[in-house]
């Protein structure tokens, strides 16, 4: 039952009150009539109420909040496998830092022994030579005719 104020019809915000806070028009006085008469509001059917959570029911929490817990449990299994699939790169980064740390050490130690090589090789070379110029003086002074404690102090006076 609506009745139209003058010719024109204005839009009303719509009441979400139940159908339970209804007068029946019998108990009103003759100036009182209901709400949704005077402001020319239709009532919406229970079946077109949203849903509304009472904040005192347990079950309509529950309810309401289950998809909230599967969009968690959704977000969580992601995060997840983000944070499994971060341990592995990061277990692959390790591990090549590692190996990386292997080769330098081997890198090192080749060219320490390398370089204890050389100069391994650098006295022999020294001590070869130092032999072949005392053969060269002792050879000299043969030939001039030195005496072997002559010779002696020559070699002495070489080695210094």
């Amino acid at each position: 039952m609506h009745v139209k104020k003058g010719s024109t019809r204005r839009s009303k915000p719509r009441s979400s009150s139940s159908d339970s806070d209804a007068v029946p028009t019998e108990d009103l006085d003759d100036n009182a009539t209901p709400v949704s008469v005077t402001t020319g509001v239709k009532r919406k059917s229970n079946a077109e109420r949203p849903v509304q959570i009472k904040k005192n029911s347990r079950t309509s929490l529950n309810e309401a909040s289950s998809p909230l817990i599967e969009d968690n449990s959704v977000e969580d299994e992601a995060e997840l496998q983000l944070l499994a699939i971060e341990a592995r790169r990061l277990d692959f980064e390790v591990s090549k830092w590692k190996q990386q740390q292997k080769l330098r050490r081997e890198t090192l130690q080749l060219k320490a022994e390398e370089i204890s090589l050389k100069e391994a090789t650098t006295r022999q070379t020294q001590q070869t030579q130092v032999m072949e110029l005392k053969a060269k003086v002792l050879k000299a002074l043969d030939k001039v005719g030195t005496t072997p404690a002559q010779a002696r102090k020559y070699l002495a006076l070489l080695e210094g």
